[in-house]
């Protein structure tokens, strides 16, 4: 019985185990996000299409790694708010890429409302500061 019970244990251990490895590398992509955002503002305030496009692809590619690690924990709404955000990051590119700069910054900011979203029901400030999710 003791053996069984301890069988069982192992793998419900090792999940949690994993979750908790993995939130370093979440706080590490949000950490970068934020750097990219404030980028791809930049290049699109510029015009730079190529550096926008690069910044957009990159969010995009962020985003899907942001997808995974709610969907590992069965977060649905995590996991849309990581979706469009992904999408909207698309559309930034696609059309930074195509010089259209002010429609680029319009989709651009409606793109981070997913981010907000996410912020306030999945992230909580801790006494240090720093942030945690929730």
């Amino acid at each position: 019985m003791n053996r069984v019970m301890t069988l069982a244990a192992c793998p419900i251990a090792f999940g949690m185990t994993a979750l908790t490895q993995e939130e370093p590398d979440y706080q590490k992509w949000m950490k970068t996000t934020a750097a990219t955002a404030g980028s791809l503002s930049k290049n699109l305030d510029a015009k730079n299409g190529e550096g926008a496009t690069a910044d957009a692809k990159k969010l995009q590619e962020t985003f899907q790694q942001v997808h995974d690690f709610w969907h590992k924990k069965g977060v649905d709404d995590a996991m849309k708010f990581a979706m469009n955000a992904g999408s909207g990051f698309k559309e930034v590119g696609e059309l930074a890429s195509a010089g259209k700069f002010d429609d680029a910054s319009g989709a651009l900011k409606k793109t981070m409302a997913n981010c907000a979203g996410c912020h306030k029901t999945h992230r909580e400030k801790a006494s240090d500061g720093s942030f945690k999710i929730k």
